[in-house]
């Protein structure tokens, strides 16, 4: 396909630009150039991309979006369900910066709208299927396709603003998306799933420290401020504040010229009385600049489009202390932007670091970009009378953008990471820019290779290393397969990096010993040691959320210590009671006891223990015919289910998406817990198309913790089947113990029989 001619358009009042021409239209800050990357017909109504470890950019191409502009919202999605949207592939073979070879990897797609690039294949959503593509055959085309997850945004809907996408690997190993409420981890070859709490509602970024961000059209950054993945451990609390907060100051937009906005006509409150627009409404993808050619005055800021305003937003001092929960986000000039166009087609959607150095910017594009379920008459007719609405049908147009620092040196020739050696892969973890280290770190992590074990934990003591290394090479080991770094290693590892002097290196060693509070009582202790010596807030606020997940009466005044302290802030009382599940007496006992808190008068704690008493006297847990050990087993398999609830729900019940139910089920209420018994031990590998996904393996737990949460979950909600005993446990571990890998289907039903 050849390029357009842009002459055909020049007769109207807002044509699309020939890709020279519209550079002419950018106003960066002083020292800064934007250059071109790529341009249709190469790429055609890009929305988000991935860079692969060898700098190669793969571009997800929603060709079908916004076919006409005047069709009611249901004619419009049906339209776009046609299966003409392509993956392409954009590379510099030579390394001056220029693309010279491209291609589709997969095309026939519909609506897809996220990608990540792994080491054996490739992750692509296209809601609500996540698919997992592989190139057998050595051709650059994926020709294997896997479902990996059939939940990725509504199925019954067709809103395809309000659906997730993201699909971006976090530091500590789990893939996440926004607007979804479940991240992803490959684990053995299968896909593992936990919930997670849902952020809105385009683009998903991270800084150096983990911690992530995104955009809610109206507000220019947002962010989960304290620990996720905690609200679905007690059926009775979650968490609500700290979660997809707004961090930014303020919303003011200073775009270089009027445009036309969905709801202009709300003069003074969304654009101004000159037609600018004065506030975000479309703010999406973007980006935590962690690279090395802007200059250090760069590093962790944001960077946020408005296509609604053709900019691009700079944010600082997000970052700017790692030991606070909150963070505030200042606009970096007042009455001017980082980057502004006077090209009303210009559609900055996503946001990326380059392993460059450089930031890249996708860039729809398009005329019209509001979805036909929310574009108003205002914005219709303004499209129409400024020509916005033209061309249409075939005539479709896309381009990826660079921006450099001008008077800075930039190296285009990205090492080819895919062909490094470990010992060379180590090495980027070092790096300065943070889009190689997390490379470096993301193959390490899926290829564990055994012998740069030993540096990579030099490497998290060392505290002559800068902060990023070493939390970077903490996270690379616990991403490591368990079979090659054993899960008492990773504790030993983790456990020495509680005595780091970077707050946020802490916290991320607590949430990794949490794996290991219910199966090794050194872990736990650790724990409650450094509970009692932490003064960092957001460290002491992990540390909550980690004891959450242990029990016992230190473990418990560890916590009550930890609230004591920090009882004014709402983020620690919430934390707090997403972790108490079935211990709601015990804390009440000890906070009116060892705390004095019985009879208060002090608002914050008359709040947490009306909630416990309010918790405690709704149980409705049940009380099995059970006595003796019989009995104890089921009391002490109730607290472990705690760590159960994330996936199978506070009831058994399951979360859609994530984990099947127990309530109910054939496999638990089996009157021979054989299958039951090895599922728990070894895991399970499910690939039925109602639900695909993998159940880890547990076989770190002992014979009688597992004897413990089975005649739990057999004898609660639903289910009546005989309680499971230690011994039967230790016949079945010792019985399966050269089975390797997690059980498939076929292979627990010859075991059954």
């Amino acid at each position: 396909m050849n390029s357009p001619d842009y002459g055909d358009y020049a007769s109207l009042k807002i044509p699309p630009l020939a890709p020279n021409e519209a550079l002419e239209t950018f106003e960066l800050e002083d020292g800064f150039r934007i250059e071109l990357v790529a341009h249709e017909p190469d790429v055609v109504n890009p929305v988000a991309m991935d860079i692969d470890a060898d700098g190669r950019l793969w571009v997800v191409e929603m060709r079908s979006y916004m076919p006409v502009h005047n069709k009611s919202a249901e004619e419009t999605s049906e339209m776009e369900q046609v299966p003409e949207s392509r993956i392409v592939v954009l590379e510099d073979t030579t390394g001056d910066g220029q693309i010279d070879h491209n291609w589709v990897f997969m095309d026939s797609l519909v609506l897809p709208r996220s990608i990540k690039v792994l080491d054996d294949g490739v992750l692509i959503a296209e809601p609500p299927n996540t698919w997992f593509i592989q190139d057998t055959t050595g051709d650059g085309i994926g020709d294997t396709k896997e479902l990996v997850f059939n939940r990725y945004g509504d199925p019954e809907s067709d809103n395809v603003e309000h659906m997730d996408n993201g699909l971006m690997w976090g530091m500590d190993n789990w893939i996440y998306s926004v607007y979804s409420d479940v991240s992803l981890r490959r684990v053995n070859g299968g896909w593992q799933t936990r919930p997670f709490e849902q952020m809105t509602q385009w683009g998903i970024t991270q800084d150096d420290w983990g911690r992530l961000y995104s955009t809610h059209n109206s507000r220019t950054l947002v962010s989960h401020l304290v620990p996720y993945s905690y609200s679905h451990r007690h059926p009775k609390f979650s968490l609500e504040a700290g979660i997809n907060s707004s961090i930014a100051e303020s919303e003011t937009m200073w775009p270089a010229h009027p445009t036309g906005v969905n709801r202009g006509y709300r003069i003074n409150e969304i654009v101004r009385e000159d037609g600018t627009l004065k506030r975000s409404t479309a703010t999406c993808g973007p980006v935590i600049y962690r690279g090395d050619q802007f200059g250090e005055a760069y590093r962790g800021n944001a960077f946020v489009p408005e296509p609604a305003g053709n900019l691009i937003k700079r944010l600082v001092n997000l970052d700017k202390d790692p030991e606070a929960i909150t963070a505030e986000a200042q606009f970096a000039y007042e009455g001017r932007e980082f980057l502004t166009s006077t090209d009303e087609r210009f559609r900055p959607v996503n946001l990326y670091n380059g392993p460059d150095g450089a930031i890249y910017v996708v860039d729809m594009y398009q005329g019209i970009f509001q979805h036909a379920h929310y574009l108003t008459d205002h914005l219709r007719d303004y499209a129409v009378e400024h020509d916005l609405h033209k061309p249409a049908g075939d005539s479709k147009f896309g381009r990826i953008y660079r921006i450099v620092r001008d008077d800075r040196p930039i190296d285009y020739d990205t090492p080819n990471l895919t062909q490094s050696a470990p010992e060379q892969l180590l090495q980027f973890l070092s790096h300065k820019n943070g889009k190689l280290r997390d490379a470096a770190q993301q193959l390490l992590v899926q290829r564990s290779p055994k012998e740069v074990i030993p540096q990579l934990e030099n490497l998290v003591r060392n505290q002559q290393k800068v902060f990023y290394t070493r939390l970077q090479a903490l996270w690379t080991l616990e991403g490591y397969d368990r079979n090659i770094y054993k899960p008492d290693a990773l504790y030993t590892i983790a456990t020495d990096a509680l005595q780091d002097t970077h707050s946020r290196i802490r916290a991320a060693a607590v949430r990794i010993l949490e794996q290991g509070v219910r199966s090794n009582p050194e872990v736990s202790n650790s724990l409650v040691k450094t509970a009692k010596n932490e003064d960092a807030p957001y460290t002491q606020l992990q540390l909550l959320a980690t004891l959450g997940a242990t029990n016992g009466s230190e473990q418990n005044e560890a916590m009550a210590d930890i609230l004591n302290r920090n009882l004014d802030s709402v983020y620690f009382r919430e934390k707090f009671l997403t972790g108490v599940h079935g211990k709601e007496s015990d804390m009440l006992a000890l906070l009116k006891t060892a705390y004095s808190w019985d009879g208060t008068d002090d608002k914050n704690k008359k709040w947490i223990l009306e909630r416990l008493r309010d918790a405690e006297n709704n149980n409705e847990t049940d009380s099995p015919t059970l006595a003796g050990e019989e009995l104890r087993l089921y009391k002490l398999g109730e607290q472990q289910f705690r760590n159960c609830m994330a996936c199978h729900g506070n009831q058994g019940g399951g979360i859609e998406g994530v984990a099947p139910a127990l309530s109910g089920s054939r496999w638990v209420n089996r009157e021979d817990p054989a299958a039951l018994t090895s599922i728990l031990l070894k895991g399970y590998t499910n690939r039925d198309t109602e639900f695909a996904g993998v159940m880890p393996s547990h076989s770190y737990l002992t014979d009688e913790e597992v004897a413990a949460v089975l005649t739990y979950i057999r004898q609660s909600w639903e289910n009546d089947a005989p309680p499971v005993a230690i011994e039967t446990v230790s016949s079945i571990r010792k019985a399966t113990e050269e089975h390797s890998g997690e059980w498939t289907k076929e292979e627990l039903q010859k075991l059954q029989n």
